[in-house]
């Protein structure tokens, strides 16, 4: 015949017991939360452009720069539409500097770019300066 055993007779009354349950609930939602807010701090960084950090973004920038220049640019030249072309360069501007933002390797080459364009703008104002020097010297100060 069929034989029940001891203990699979008390099964039925075996139930949890509803401050065992809270318990257990609050002890997971408080574990899940301390670990979504400790993998925060690892998952944002401030200085991931410092770190390079990016490298998928700079990919990504670099083959839309590149896009932009050699399949949109040439287009808009091709149908000479002024306003495009002076968009798609825009654009690419706006790429180029985000990139050079994000990813340090590209950001060196804007620094010496704006170096190279300081020491332009230092000769520039050295020839200004020199040439309204001569203007009063070969003029006799009629000229300010």
């Amino acid at each position: 015949m069929l034989q029940v055993r001891a203990v699979a007779a008390d099964a039925g009354d075996m139930r949890l017991r509803p401050e065992l349950v809270r318990a257990s609930v609050r002890s997971l939602i408080l574990a899940s939360i301390a670990c979504l807010w400790a993998g925060t701090g690892a998952a944002y960084d401030q200085d991931a452009s410092v770190h390079g950090n990016y490298r998928g973004q700079c990919r990504r920038l670099t083959k839309q720069i590149d896009y932009y220049n050699e399949q949109i640019l040439p287009i808009a030249i091709e149908r000479q539409n002024r306003a495009w072309e002076d968009a798609t360069n825009a654009q690419i501007k706006r790429l180029w500097h985000k990139r050079a933002d994000l990813c340090p390797k590209y950001g060196r080459d804007r620094t010496r770019l704006r170096r190279a364009l300081d020491r332009i703008r230092e000769v520039n104002r050295l020839l200004a300066q020199a040439g309204r020097a001569a203007a009063q010297y070969f003029t006799g100060g009629a000229l300010p």
